[in-house]
């Protein structure tokens, strides 16, 4: 899982090494999107539910990439391209369609026409002004400041 919302999904759920006293602490309004969150990023029967639910978007949308990777992968490992001099169409059919999938979710660009509200430029300034934290042990030492591991 490399996607941010799918990881914290992840750390969310009930077990240990996953934050459970923060998701205990959640409202339940947070608590019920969480649920909803979680059916849709449920693995089972190859993501049927995400897929699902992105075949029923209207573009512009941005897919959960590594499992559009996985799916070009599995297609290009799982069949021949060449059958001695014979081209195997099928796969090249499917590969076409899954590139057509993909162009489909950027086929129409993103309008932005409203005036943007107070809250909207607020919390523009207020991402912009985040700072990014990309070193894997000062995250880790402050998730376990957060919430301890009970020993």
């Amino acid at each position: 899982m490399r996607s941010a919302v799918w990881r914290v999904a992840k750390e969310l759920g009930i077990g240990p090494g996953c934050l459970y006293r923060s998701a205990r602490g959640l409202p339940g309004k947070f608590k019920k999107q969480f649920q909803q969150f979680e059916g849709i990023a449920d693995p089972s029967r190859n993501h049927k539910s995400y897929r699902e639910v992105v075949a029923s978007l209207r573009p512009p949308l941005i897919p959960f990439t590594p499992l559009l990777l996985k799916d070009l992968t599995f297609l290009h490992e799982s069949c021949k391209t060449f059958h001695g001099e014979l081209v195997n169409f099928e796969k090249m059919h499917k590969v076409a369609e899954m590139v057509r999938s993909i162009r489909r979710y950027r086929s129409v660009q993103l309008a932005l026409d409203v005036e943007p509200s107070p809250s909207h430029l607020q919390t523009k300034a207020y991402v912009r002004q985040l700072q990014v934290i990309d070193n894997q042990n000062l995250l880790f030492d402050m998730s376990c400041k957060l919430e301890p591991k009970d020993v």
